[in-house]
């Protein structure tokens, strides 16, 4: 089983407009609104690539029915930790005249050093041999910043497999517990190291130095110009087919999908990082995160370029 873990979550809601006029007063109605987070994202796509998958979480009472509703009618299991307070409210406007999309994201409730204990001994209770597991996205405020390197140490004492994909403490604390699977994006890479790192052999070596701390699987994301991933001895560059983008939001979540499934169904390297780009691509073409086709993954992949360095 592959569990996607949820600890900021969100509801995404959408407004599709003619034209935003700064400074004025609009009115209109959302064209979407529906739960979200990143934990949310990549199980969409998990479950569209034909894996099962449930979405661990953090998720405050009043919000649980809309989320497990949302979940539920997407085949996505749900299994959430009750918590006080609302979820927080993201803001997409878009723009028809001139495709212009502006994002607006608030920060969550502030939760306790108990309730990240409570939760961590919730999500252990799911925990198995083989299992593997997503963490990704931000730590809520009031977690502890190590927070993710305590929950990757209990998960490997279970024998599950992890994929961490954060920021800041999340990602530099967690690496420390040594995940199987890590994927930073260009920006998070060089926050990581403290230094501006140009250059796809710059970038290659710093991914390697992750490799050396004993991340299994590396996998750096970088738009659309592709990615580097790095395993054992080979490094390698995966170059984005050309398409025409929608929306970029979520192309990351939808490559860590990629990443996992192509792990779980035992794929070559290279051909896990195919699918992961493939999906990345494939999320781009549509509108909100987490929303790839299969038939799309699959033709992508024939064109995804992947060259050794």
């Amino acid at each position: 089983m592959i569990f996607s873990v949820l600890l900021n979550p969100a509801v995404d809601v959408i407004y599709e407009l003619p034209e935003l006029v700064p400074g004025s007063t609009m009115t209109d109605t959302p064209s979407v609104i529906h739960p979200a987070g990143k934990g949310i994202n990549v199980a969409k796509a998990v479950r569209t690539l034909g894996e099962e998958v449930c979405v661990v979480g953090l998720i405050p009472g009043h919000d649980q029915g809309r989320f497990r509703q949302y979940l539920e009618y997407r085949r996505i299991g749900a299994e959430f930790f009750r918590v006080g307070g609302s979820a927080r409210v993201n803001v997409t406007i878009a723009e028809q005249e001139n495709g212009q999309v502006t994002h607006v994201s608030s920060i969550g409730p502030a939760l306790s050093t108990r309730v990240q204990e409570e939760f961590f001994a919730f999500a252990e209770s799911k925990m198995r041999a083989g299992d593997l597991w997503v963490l990704s996205g931000s730590l809520p405020a009031g977690f502890e910043g190590n927070a993710y390197r305590k929950l990757i140490e209990r998960l490997g004492e279970h024998g599950a497999t992890v994929m961490l994909d954060s920021r800041g403490k999340g990602l530099r604390l967690g690496l420390r517990a040594r995940p199987a699977m890590v994927k930073p994006n260009h920006t998070e890479l060089e926050a990581y190291f403290g230094e501006p790192i140009e250059g796809v052999r710059h970038i290659a070596l710093k991914a390697k130095r992750l490799s050396d701390m004993g991340i299994e699987y590396v996998f750096v994301s970088l738009g659309s110009d592709g990615m580097i991933a790095v395993h054992d001895n080979d490094c390698l560059l995966c170059s984005s087919p050309p398409i025409e983008a929608v929306d970029t939001v979520g192309c990351g979540d939808a490559l860590v999908a990629g990443v996992v499934v192509g792990y779980r169904r035992k794929f070559s390297f290279a051909e896990t990082c195919r699918m992961a780009i493939a999906c990345g691509a494939s999320n781009a073409m549509h509108p909100g995160p987490g929303n790839v086709s299969l038939d799309e993954v699959w033709r992508l992949m024939e064109d995804v370029r992947v060259e050794a360095i």
